[in-house]
């Protein structure tokens, strides 16, 4: 094992999503599977190209509580940053110097809702835009309306990096938190994309999974599965503390889980065809920055989307890594969909449920078996195992890549 840099105490969660809200809500779903899936509203139809797709929304609960987060400077992407965001912050209590604290964000479209609404309103309703629009479209909306509420006055930033954008955040405040930038960062990302002019936009790239190529519901998103049809968006928003294990002792503190690894790289080749060896050297950069070896590696949280370029790319980048002894792999999309810019930050957390239960979430529908990931050691069913570390890989459109490890948290013995 090679030397390992220093680790981030993760200190508080919280969760919205199309599993339910909050941190309880995502665990309890974890260990009863299923797809959270449904069609798009019939009024989305009447426009050109639309697609009869699958989406993964939030519940009628859920909306209900989002709403306390709403307001006339919050976008929808914004509203669900602060509702996962208050969970995390109440659950880590933390007293920071506010110069010491930042904020580091993900999201791929920010103020979308904003956006569409906004076009509809000026070219179909022929009305003047609200005073609000621009800071609720402003990609770091979400990221400046953070750190307002909790008073962070150190580093503010917001990453969109697609798919990656969460997990990039993530990444980013480790290095800071290692550097001795801060004590403290509230990080995650936040997606509200479910718009008809948005699907209809992923509906002309044609990698959506809809009515014509499904039979229900429960089989939309199948990652790893020959009868794959594509992927199901989403929305949500998950929040983490992280701190410094020095910061989180000094005020009697302790861990959910460590974040350890941070793996980045660029294919540089392709917007939207991902390439092996981009994903390899993001995996081993993340290995070798936790100091682990493959074999290390209890369970792999895989990208994997349900659509064929994405789930063999990333099937041949896990055989070059672990070679003939892959860990069990999940692909927790096949539940919650594809949150884009908040799928890696919903990936964290479900990484930390992962490790609080030891148990290996449920991949839905890959059976029958694409033969070309048929070496990956997938379970319709959750499983329970003795799990140190879990890798999380977050592969984006733009060819960016990211790859997380995280650690079980230490016992109160270790840290005393």
């Amino acid at each position: 094992m090679s030397s390992a840099s220093p680790a981030a105490w993760i200190t508080g969660i919280g969760t919205i999503g199309p599993q339910g809200s909050g941190w309880q809500a995502l665990c309890d779903a974890l260990q009863q599977p299923t797809a959270c899936f449904s069609h798009v509203p019939e009024s989305w139809l009447q426009y050109p190209g639309a697609p009869d797709a699958f989406i993964a929304s939030l519940n009628a609960e859920s909306e209900q509580e989002l709403r306390q987060f709403e307001s006339v400077s919050t976008d929808r992407a914004c509203a669900l940053a602060l509702r996962a965001a208050s969970e995390a912050w109440a659950q880590a209590a933390p007293a920071v110097d506010p110069r010491r604290a930042g904020v580091y964000w993900g999201t791929g479209m920010g103020g979308l809702h904003t956006t569409e609404s906004g076009y509809h309103r000026l070219l179909v309703d022929h009305a003047p835009l609200r005073p609000m629009t621009v800071v609720r479209i402003m990609g770091n909306s979400a990221a400046a309306q953070l750190a307002i509420q909790y008073k962070l006055q150190g580093p503010n930033h917001t990453y969109s990096v697609a798919c990656a954008s969460s997990a990039s955040a993530l990444g980013e405040a480790l290095l800071a938190l290692r550097a001795g930038r801060i004590d403290l960062a509230l990080v995650g990302g936040s997606e509200a994309m479910l718009a008809p002019g948005v699907m209809a936009a992923w509906g002309a790239l044609r990698v959506l999974s809809t009515r014509k190529t499904v039979e229900s519901a429960e089989l939309a998103c199948r990652p790893f599965s020959s009868k794959r049809s594509g992927l199901v968006i989403g929305e949500g928003a998950a929040a983490f503390v992280l701190e410094s294990p020095r910061h989180a002792m000094a005020r009697g503190a302790r861990p959910l889980a460590e974040l350890v690894g941070y793996g980045t790289s660029c294919d540089a080749a392709s917007l939207v065809h991902p390439q092996t060896a981009g994903q390899v050297y993001a995996i081993r950069q993340a290995l070798d920055d936790a100091g682990l070896q493959p074999q290390d590696i209890g369970t792999v949280n895989a990208h994997a989307t349900g659509t064929d370029a994405g789930d063999v790319a990333e099937a041949q980048a896990l055989e070059q890594v672990f070679g003939a002894a892959i860990p069990p792999v999940s692909a927790t999309k096949s539940q919650h969909g594809h949150l884009l810019g908040a799928a890696g930050a919903l990936e964290a957390a479900v990484c930390v449920a992962s490790l609080q239960q030891q148990l290996i979430p449920a991949t839905l529908g890959s059976e029958p078996r694409d033969e070309r990931c048929a070496r990956l050691d997938v379970s319709a069913h959750p499983r329970t195992a003795s799990l140190e570390y879990v890798l999380s890989n977050s592969f984006a459109f733009g060819g960016s890549n990211v790859s997380l490890i995280f650690k079980r948290a230490p016992s109160s013995q270790d840290t005393d």
